[in-house]
């Protein structure tokens, strides 16, 4: 049985993808060499639900469930802004910008897990924390250098937020390569008729 590794995100703009460049560039400059394995800009999503190798057949079920919470949410302004770490700047192992808290995008990713839930997929256990990740330290790093690179990511200079509006999300195919993994897209699905102004943004 063919088995896919998917997961379902919300698309990047060109400006945002632009800013992260610059924010990880600015940050690259002032990290110890090789401490940090850099994420590819341009394979950056937000994502929403991580679904892991499951069989191809149940790409039939994961499309109801994403047309249902499309049908419920309008479209929304997505900010990106800030530099942090996981799980703190004293011990970092993932460096990442911020997103803004937007009410409907945690409403879009409610109501994806619950429609997902309902299609007999697990539910995330973990409370959903939107966030885009620049890099991962390396393993085997000295502690010096893991100090260095918490420093670098609180001293970084504050760059203006970088913002886009958000009218589909997307189910995505991931194939893991030597050189970084390949994504392509499964299915898109656009939010229900509306938009920013009618809303009042």
């Amino acid at each position: 049985m063919e088995e896919l590794r998917l997961f379902i995100a919300i698309e990047l703009s060109a400006d945002v993808r632009r800013w992260l460049g610059e924010a990880r560039a600015g940050l690259e400059r002032r990290m110890p060499p090789g401490a940090v394995r850099w994420v590819n800009v341009d394979s950056i999503h937000l994502t929403l639900k991580f679904l892991g190798e499951i069989p191809a057949s149940s790409v039939a079920r994961i499309r109801p469930a994403m047309d249902g919470a499309a049908r419920e949410c309008r479209p929304f302004r997505l900010v990106v802004e800030g530099l942090g770490c996981f799980p703190d700047a004293a011990r970092p192992r993932v460096i990442w910008t911020g997103v803004r808290d937007e009410p409907a995008l945690l409403d879009l990713q409610k109501r994806l897990e619950d429609g997902l839930e309902k299609a007999g997929f697990h539910r995330e256990r973990r409370a959903f924390s939107p966030h885009l990740t620049l890099g991962r330290v390396r393993d085997g790093v000295t502690e010096k250098q893991l100090g260095d690179v918490g420093q670098s990511v609180q001293n970084a200079p504050v760059k203006a937020a970088a913002a886009m509006d958000v009218s589909e999300y997307v189910l995505f195919k991931s194939v893991l390569r030597p050189a970084g993994p390949e994504y392509s897209v499964q299915y898109r699905t656009a939010f229900r008729t509306g938009s920013l102004e009618s809303e009042g943004k």
